[in-house]
């Protein structure tokens, strides 16, 4: 008898979680019905919910800015990491043998990351000219093309402070992935992350 209560309880529970997750001005709504009762504690529990609906919204938005195809290469699914309250997202487009990974570093909004690009670009400039590594702007943004090493690596530095980053399997060489590079939304991407309306 008391296992099927507790069944019918956590049936209850988790069936109950999709309707809160669904609409997060309803979570917003009970974040200031606590306020106004002064039930602090919870009015911040709420608070977390609506932040973890955001996250969502803002990673849906983000996957919407990479296109489902770039110059024959097709789009895998968005993977999306969080770590220590940075999010990276990443998708992997294959065209045959060949594939491209793009990596969107630093796109949670946290202040500290938007250093993190400055910071990167700032050595590359300090760098200097240096054989296999080229510098140029795709859609008006510093990149560095490396081709150094077996397999070339793109990165572009975005003016929000996330770094987006292009790497690849063998037989995809530097102006390939150049190419596949100037197939990006870069401005809208950039545009999105730094907050501008639109």
């Amino acid at each position: 008898m008391n296992r099927t209560l507790l069944a019918a309880s956590l049936a209850s529970l988790f069936l109950s979680q999709p309707a809160l997750a669904e609409d997060i001005n309803e979570v917003f709504k009970k974040v200031n019905e606590y306020v106004q009762q002064k039930n602090y504690p919870k009015a911040m529990e709420e608070l977390g919910w609506a932040q973890k609906e955001l996250e969502k919204m803002h990673q849906a938005r983000l996957s919407e800015l990479l296109p489902g195809e770039i110059d024959g290469f097709k789009g895998g699914d968005t993977q999306v990491q969080q770590v220590m309250g940075f999010s990276n997202i990443e998708r992997e487009y294959s065209n045959g043998e060949k594939s491209v990974r793009v990596a969107i570093t630093g796109t949670g909004g946290a202040e500290g990351m938007g250093g993190l690009a400055g910071i990167a670009k700032m050595g590359m400039m300090m760098g200097g000219t240096q054989a296999g590594k080229d510098q140029f702007r795709i859609a008006g943004r510093t990149a560095n093309l490396d081709s150094t090493s077996g397999t070339p690596e793109l990165s572009i530095f975005l003016e929000s402070g996330s770094l987006l980053q292009l790497s690849t399997s063998e037989g995809v060489d530097g102006p390939a992935l150049k190419k596949f590079a100037e197939g990006l939304k870069v401005a809208d991407l950039d545009a999105y992350l730094k907050g501008a309306k639109g």
